[in-house]
């Protein structure tokens, strides 16, 4: 069953694919002819049963019942999303079936079960794509498009067949954990990271083609830690873990670009774990944005250098 946005100025209807690009370029799958809206503004991306929404940098936000998108959310039947000025409803057929339905065996394969909310230790791993606001200001609406859903695609081969939990996609970012923190957990998401990194065994086509037509280099940048997160239900059908060790992993990531490291791992990642030792390398303590206390990282020695 799918999904529609419904406006609420205009006798329009839009229906929903699995990958809509919303914005003013005349190529967005959903063009808006919107003073307010980006040339590249949002994505709204199914994900099984959900709908999730991301904001791409956009001048002017993009807001789901007035609360501005910071993050991916996932939409629910009735919710009003903004987009400038554009204002609509996100009407999902899948979220008006009659509880009887719940019986069809099918059907209960499409909704997301919620989880009770339990604190659990996890290896966290948070990607990006670096320079992306830049690179997508030179590219059309269908080229940033194809390139994300590639990129997605690729997250999900490679972290997905390494155990990991993918928790949302944030635009051209990726936030992924695994449960636990053993040295085989801690060795798949070094694998995960050394992969997603890495230009010759991530690059996609389209990237590829960016970089040999364009010149347009589009570098994925990681960062890894381990901490106790709470880990459930935070609202209806939508399982996500969340806690301060998922914040400073956060910013851990975005420490790469100032030491100019594709792959950066916070201290807990490599505590106990001595055959990290072997594979990364100390790069200091480092403030960061929102902690108290500086943190302690490490680099991964066999990753890429790239001048940023």
């Amino acid at each position: 069953m799918g999904a529609t946005l419904k406006s609420l100025e205009k006798n329009l209807e839009i229906p929903l694919e699995d990958f809509n690009m919303i914005g003013r370029s005349p190529d967005a799958s959903i063009r808006l002819l919107d003073g307010g809206v980006s040339r590249q503004h949002a994505t709204i991306r199914r994900d099984g049963a959900l709908f999730w929404v991301s904001d791409l940098g956009s001048a002017n936000g993009s807001f789901v019942n007035d609360v501005a998108v910071t993050t991916a959310r996932a939409l629910r039947h009735g919710d009003r999303v903004q987009f400038g000025t554009s204002m609509f409803i996100f009407d999902s057929q899948e979220d008006e079936r009659p509880p009887s339905e719940s019986n069809n065996v099918s059907t209960q394969s499409l909704h997301t079960i919620a989880l009770p909310v339990k604190t659990v230790k996890a290896t966290l791993l948070v990607g990006d794509l670096r320079n992306f606001t830049s690179l997508s200001a030179q590219l059309s609406a269908e080229e940033v498009a194809a390139m994300l859903r590639e990129w997605y695609a690729q997250c999900e081969q490679v972290i997905k067949t390494r155990d990991g939990i993918i928790d949302k996609f944030i635009g051209d970012g990726v936030f992924a954990y695994w449960i636990g923190d053993d040295a085989s957990t801690r060795a798949k998401a070094t694998e995960a990271a050394r992969i997603l990194s890495h230009p010759d065994s991530s690059e996609s086509p389209k990237r590829k083609w960016l970089r040999d037509n364009m010149n347009l280099e589009v570098h994925c940048h990681i960062g890894l830690n381990i901490g106790d997160v709470a880990l459930g239900a935070m609202g209806r059908g939508n399982n996500t873990a969340v806690g301060e060790a998922v914040n400073v992993t956060f910013r851990i990531e975005s420490l790469t670009r100032k030491l100019q490291v594709p792959v950066l791992a916070g201290a807990p990642f490599l505590q106990g774990w001595p055959e990290g030792l072997q594979i990364f390398q100390n790069a200091g303590i480092h403030p960061v944005k929102g902690q108290p206390e500086p943190v302690e990282v490490y680099s991964l020695i066999d990753a890429p250098t790239i001048s940023l």
